[in-house]
């Protein structure tokens, strides 16, 4: 199903602001969000069963993939986590940045929603609460 100008969109809430999901279907999933300023992300991950992405709009991202030391994301710049690697993004600078991220198969939405709400804005999450999180996604913590 898809957004369409009139309807309702759907909105999940993630570390203090809102994902706006732009469309989905059963394989994809097409959101808006924005990533606070000095958000520090979430802790390194795996997802064994949904690929993640996101396309800086507006402001900027760091990235570490696999075992790599992070590296900048600018405006334009895409953040490709293919399941089984290992991942995390954050947002150091002063300004929020402004992303669309894709997800699939659009099922990883309901991981998004629970491990959004989990994300404070700022500050440090409840890792017990985020590690029963990613496991019952068939996702993992891998520091």
């Amino acid at each position: 199903m898809s957004a369409h100008e009139g309807e309702a969109t759907r909105r999940i809430p993630y570390a203090g602001e809102i994902i706006r999901v732009l469309g989905e279907s059963e394989g994809i999933a097409f959101c808006e969000l924005t990533v606070p300023a000095h958000f520090a992300g979430p802790p390194p991950h795996i997802h064994h069963g949904f690929d993640e992405s996101l396309y800086v709009l507006s402001g900027a991202l760091t990235m570490v993939k696999d075992r790599g030391e992070p590296e900048p994301v600018p405006v334009g710049g895409l953040i490709l986590a293919s399941r089984g690697v290992r991942h995390t993004f954050a947002n150091p600078h002063d300004e929020p940045a402004r992303v669309i991220g894709v997800w699939s198969p659009a099922s990883a939405m309901s991981f998004m929603a629970e491990i959004g709400a989990a994300l404070p804005a700022s500050g440090p999450p409840d890792p017990e609460r985020l590690a029963e999180i990613y496991r019952r996604h068939d996702s993992e913590i891998v520091l």
